[in-house]
């Protein structure tokens, strides 16, 4: 009897487990299966029908900006991942995304900027290069080899492959100057990449 005093004692202080949360990750997850599965239309309306009736948040609006995407909608989706960054601005895939859909658009500035504050809130993330590899290729671009490589360098620490950026076509046409080839190779040589 006293065991099971104990056990009532344990459960009442624990904390209420939390639902919304658990009903958010589900419904992030369907969408993301059936973004996989190509089921666009369907992920639009599940996102769109849950923020309507449950809950407003941050990364289901990102979901609705990222599906607007892939349906190729780009104005819009730059609208629904700024209103996601209205509601979060530590939500780095909704900074990423933005930075990919200004960057398309010509706006290196405004590009820049999101792909740097993604770059600041992924550093412990299993991805967290990412953000600084497209921060290298703005650099690139604008031929600029101190930031080219002091981004390179973010994200090789970060575990970035040099040579995966040769399975890019953008990075090889990048590469092709002599500058930024250059920093390539030193890079190459220092992190042990080097060779045939």
């Amino acid at each position: 009897m006293i065991s099971l005093a104990l056990v009532g004692v344990a459960w009442a202080e624990l904390p209420p487990r939390d639902y919304r949360e658990a009903l958010l990750g589900a419904v992030e997850s369907e969408a993301d299966r059936l973004i996989a599965a190509g089921a666009l239309d369907e992920a639009l309306s599940l996102v769109r029908d849950f923020r309507d009736e449950v809950a407003e948040d941050a990364r289901l609006v990102y979901e609705e900006s990222l599906i607007l995407n892939l349906q190729g909608d780009a104005r819009a989706a730059e609208a629904r991942a700024r209103d996601a960054l209205a509601l979060d601005d530590t939500l780095a895939v909704a900074w990423y995304d933005l930075g990919g859909l200004l960057l398309a658009r010509g706006e290196d500035e405004e590009a820049e900027a999101a792909y740097t504050r993604a770059a600041a809130a992924t550093v412990e993330h299993p991805q967290g290069w990412a953000a600084p590899v497209q921060l290298a290729l703005i650099a690139a671009q604008r031929r600029d080899p101190v930031a080219l490589e002091t981004w390179l360098r973010e994200g090789v620490r970060r575990g970035l492959r040099l040579r995966a950026l040769l399975e890019q076509p953008t990075w090889v046409e990048l590469l092709a100057d002599p500058t930024s080839r250059e920093v390539y190779d030193r890079l190459l040589l220092l992190y042990g990449e080097a060779g045939p």
